[in-house]
């Protein structure tokens, strides 16, 4: 009796049809293809679009600067515009010193400028000639390297030699890591990730200058109110001191 090799049973499908393999495959291997293409598609999209979002950036960057060009420009004809927008600032008034502040008054221009798809920025501080350093441009750069970030600025020419002073609201629990004055923030270059302060002149008295030159009308308001109460407060000691003094001339008589 020879043995005879048993016949594949073929496959169905739930509802009993018989199921061609090579169909099934065919289908299969189609989709995918297809697949394929559609995730080449989207690919061809997003990098159309990233090319226009560095087009269109490129392009609104160009008209900032032209409109940061032109307020330099104003600016420089207000007298100690930077004096008042650095000492106005809530967080930077903290760190200067006397001395730093009376430098300020030499200031004359402050740039921001942001490299080629945000790989970093400098700030760049002018300086009109002062008797406190003889260079007219300070710069602090900051820049990312291969995914660090790395900072570096000018090396300052002094005429006079910096008091090691503690800047003004500084208390005795401040964190280590934070500046004592201004230009120890710009000479220090040893931790650009935690630069605060880099980022708030970059990110916030570049952007809102015109903010922090003008006067706070909400403390002007408290100003006023605490002048008008202690002017009642004088008038009502003097009206007490008045009808003391009439009490004292009637009991006399």
């Amino acid at each position: 009796m020879s043995d005879k090799p048993t016949p594949k049973k073929p496959k169905t499908s739930e509802d009993g049809n018989k199921v061609d393999d090579s169909n099934a495959e065919g289908d299969m291997d189609s989709a995918i293809i297809e697949l394929e293409m559609c995730h080449n598609e989207l690919d061809k999209l997003n990098e159309k679009e990233n090319e226009e979002v560095i087009a269109m950036d490129q392009k609104y960057r160009k008209l900032r600067q032209e409109s940061y060009d032109k307020r330099s420009k104003v600016i420089e004809r207000i007298p100690d515009f930077w004096f008042t927008v650095f000492t106005g600032h809530p967080d930077l008034c903290n760190i200067l010193t006397e001395e730093e502040e009376d430098c300020l008054h030499h200031l004359r221009k402050v740039e921001v400028d942001i490299a080629d798809n945000n790989s970093g920025y400098s700030l760049k501080f002018y300086f009109k000639e002062n008797p406190y350093f003889k260079n007219d441009l300070l710069v602090k750069e900051i820049s990312y390297k291969q995914d660090k970030m790395a900072s570096e600025s000018t090396k300052i020419d002094w005429i006079k030699p910096q008091k090691k002073t503690a800047a003004k609201g500084q208390g005795k629990k401040r964190a280590r890591e934070e500046p004592k004055s201004f230009f120890q923030w710009f000479s220090n270059n040893d931790d650009p990730t935690n630069d605060k302060i880099a980022e708030i002149i970059k990110d916030d008295l570049w952007a809102n200058t015109l903010q922090y030159y003008l006067p706070d009308p909400d403390m002007e308001g408290e100003d006023d109110s605490n002048e008008s109460s202690e002017g009642e407060d004088g008038d009502e000691a003097n009206g007490a001191k008045t009808a003391k003094a009439s009490a004292d001339g009637t009991s006399s008589n």
